[in-house]
């Protein structure tokens, strides 16, 4: 096997990896953050409870089990509650959770009584009354009330503002990431950018999922997108700097664009073809070719005009490949 086999092997399973990190950051990475952004603040608040920071984050008591109607539930610690001496008094109240009652004792802290998503029955409050009304919930509600350290409204919440922005801007750069690790693994072959192999993994795409739109369609667009390639190496040649290495690499990518289309339009060929396909092929052959060309015809001007630094050799190499290949298509380069 030679070092060419082996490094394109080596992109293309480096490039499946990189994809396949994508896939899974950017699913997780909003369901973590979320968790994430939860614990912290469970930990914060047992923190605060352990520490004593707040009687009422120390007074909540959950009940263990759910009641089957809330609604006829809190009417009926209303009613209890209006019944005892130890309150003063109670009246409905809107949480953001939902329904619920505000219970008003002798000192400066209130007492609440809550119902948490699922049903279960949750008393808070800073005053140790608290405590009394837990267990007169408990007895009208017919169900143990455990104090506990956690708060239960305490729940995961996706992440907003500036951290939402930062997120979003982090996975659009994993997902990009990953799109040009999967175009690298399709693609490996150096002579193609992130963006173009971009491009051609949409071909290739388009041809699995869009109706109508073949393999041969996905072929034939490729090359013409390729033979633009070629034709802008001829430009870089002309433009970029003078030093033989970098003029070289243009001039290597030019000759192995021309390899890829050449193979590409000739397995095309051997395809059952429709007329129209047949003159794009033709078409695009002639195009091929008039690039070749072109990227020669830049070696040349660079040459004969001293803008080489550096032995031109590998450029003249490279030029001549590419008219012979022109050449023996019958499209002689000026």
């Amino acid at each position: 096997m030679d070092r060419l086999q082996i490094r394109l092997r080596a992109g293309s399973a480096a490039g499946y990896a990189r994809a396949l990190a994508a896939a899974v950051l950017v699913p997780a990475v909003p369901f973590v953050a979320a968790r994430g952004k939860f614990w912290v603040r469970s930990l914060a608040e047992q923190r605060r409870n352990g520490e004593g920071l707040s009687f009422e984050r120390k007074s909540i008591f959950v009940s263990d089990d759910p009641v089957d109607d809330r609604t006829d539930v809190l009417a009926s610690v209303e009613s209890a509650i209006s019944e005892s001496d130890a309150f003063d008094d109670c009246y409905p109240d809107r949480f953001r959770e939902g329904e619920g009652l505000t219970v008003r004792h002798t000192g400066f802290h209130n007492s609440f009584v809550r119902v948490t998503t699922d049903g279960r029955m949750v008393v808070t409050g800073a005053s140790e009354k608290t405590h009394a009304l837990a267990s007169l919930v408990e007895r009208v509600a017919a169900t143990a009330m455990e104090r506990t350290r956690r708060h239960p409204f305490v729940d995961t919440a996706p992440v907003q503002g500036a951290p939402r922005a930062f997120m979003g801007l982090f996975l659009v750069v994993v997902f990009l990431f990953g799109a040009g690790g999967l175009g690298a693994a399709a693609y490996p072959n150096d002579v193609y950018s992130d963006p173009e192999r971009a491009v051609l993994v949409g071909y290739d795409t388009r041809a699995d999922a869009v109706p109508g739109y073949t393999r041969t369609d996905a072929t034939l667009d490729k090359s013409a997108f390729l033979v633009g390639a070629l034709d802008e190496e001829a430009v870089e040649v002309g433009w970029d700097r003078d030093d033989v290495a970098r003029l070289e690499t243009h001039t290597d990518q030019a000759v192995e664009l021309s390899a890829t289309v050449s193979d590409s339009l000739d397995s095309v060929r051997e395809r059952d073809l429709s007329a129209d396909q047949r003159a794009r092929v033709d078409a695009l052959e002639a195009d091929l070719h008039a690039a070749e060309c072109r990227v020669a015809a830049a070696v040349t001007t660079r040459i004969e005009k001293d803008r080489v630094e550096g032995d031109p050799a590998p450029l003249e190499r490279d030029r001549a490949t590419l008219r012979e290949r022109a050449a023996a298509a019958g499209v002689p380069c000026s």
